[in-house]
C-alpha cells in the first residue's frame, strides 16, 4: 500500500519556472545523473515535479531491479511503481512518511538552504530470488526553480554495506550535506500541525466507523462541511482514502 500516493498535490503549489527555463536545466540534470550512476554504480530517479515525469538510470546496482540501461528510460509518474512494488509494504509506508517529513522540514527553511539536505533510509526489497534484502535509499532535491520552489527531486538506490542485525524499522533520517549534521526522524516533528483540530476530530470519528451524515449530526455541521474536511485531509496527508489516511495520522502521532 502506498499511503502517500498524490504528493503531487504538494508539488502543485511549488513556483515553477517556464518551459524554456525548465528545458534547459533539466537536460543539465539528466548529463550529471547519466555521469554520477556510473561512478556510484546505483540507480537512480529524477522526478521532474513541473510535468510529473521520471528519468531513470541505471548503473550495476540496476541489475537488482533487472533494469538495464547504457542511458536512461523515462516514465509518465513521479512515482516509480516497479521499484516500489518490490519493497516491503512496512517499509514503504514508513519511507513515504519519511518522505512527507522531509518536504514540510524544507518549507521550514530558506530555498537557498533546502539542497544541502537529504534523506538516508535502508528498506527491505526483493531482490533476484525473490528474498527480501535491505538496500540504501537516499533522496533529495536537485534544483529548485529561480523562485525557490522544489522542483527536480531525485532518489537513490543502492546495495547497503552497514550492518543490519539486530536494528529495526528503517533508520530513517534528515541529513545536512554540508555540515554534516544528522536528524534521525522518528517524531515527525514537522508535520505536526498538518491537520486542524477540527480535521483531526472529524478524523477520529472516521477511525471509528462513524459515517459523513451522523459526522454532521455530532458535530452541528452540514455534510458538505463534513466531505471537504474528508478531502482536505486525504490532500494534507496525500493519501487516497481514509482507511489510509487514519494510518498515516496515527503513524505522524496527530490523533
Amino acid at each position: 500500500m502506498n499511503p502517500i500516493s498524490n504528493l503531487e498535490d504538494k508539488f502543485s503549489f511549488e513556483s515553477i519556472d517556464s518551459p524554456e527555463k525548465r528545458k534547459e536545466a533539466l537536460n543539465e540534470a539528466i548529463a550529471m545523473m547519466e555521469a554520477y550512476v556510473k561512478l556510484d554504480n546505483s540507480v537512480a530517479v529524477l522526478s521532474d515535479l513541473a510535468s510529473n515525469k521520471s528519468y531513470i538510470f541505471a548503473g550495476n546496482f540496476g541489475s537488482f531491479f533487472d533494469i538495464h540501461t547504457s542511458g536512461f528510460t523515462t516514465i509518465d509518474s513521479i512515482w516509480e511503481e516497479d521499484i516500489y512494488n518490490r519493497i516491503h509494504p512496512d517499509d514503504l509506508f514508513q519511507r513515504h512518511l519519511l518522505e512527507l517529513e522531509f518536504f514540510n522540514f524544507l518549507k521550514t527553511i530558506p530555498s537557498e538552504e533546502r539542497l544541502n539536505y537529504a534523506t538516508k533510509c535502508r528498506i527491505r526489497t526483493l531482490n533476484a530470488t525473490k528474498e527480501y534484502q535491505y538496500i540504501l535509499h537516499r533522496s533529495f532535491y536537485m534544483k529548485n526553480s529561480s523562485e525557490g520552489g522544489l522542483w527536480l527531486a531525485v532518489c537513490l538506490y543502492n546495495y547497503l554495506v552497514e550492518k543490519t542485525a539486530g536494528v529495526n524499522g528503517i533508520e530513517g533520517k534528515i541529513i545536512n550535506t554540508k555540515t554534516g549534521e544528522i536528524f534521525y526522524v522518528d517524531t515527525y516533528e514537522n508535520c505536526v500541525d498538518l491537520l486542524t483540530s477540527r480535521e483531526k476530530e472529524i478524523l477520529v470519528l472516521i477511525s471509528q466507523g462513524v459515517i459523513s451524515k451522523e459526522i454532521a449530526s455530532k458535530l452541528n455541521i452540514s455534510i458538505n462541511t463534513v466531505n471537504r474536511h474528508r478531502q482536505n485531509i486525504l490532500e494534507k496527508l496525500n493519501v487516497s482514502n481514509s482507511i489510509e489516511a487514519v494510518r498515516t495520522a496515527e503513524a505522524l502521532n496527530l490523533l
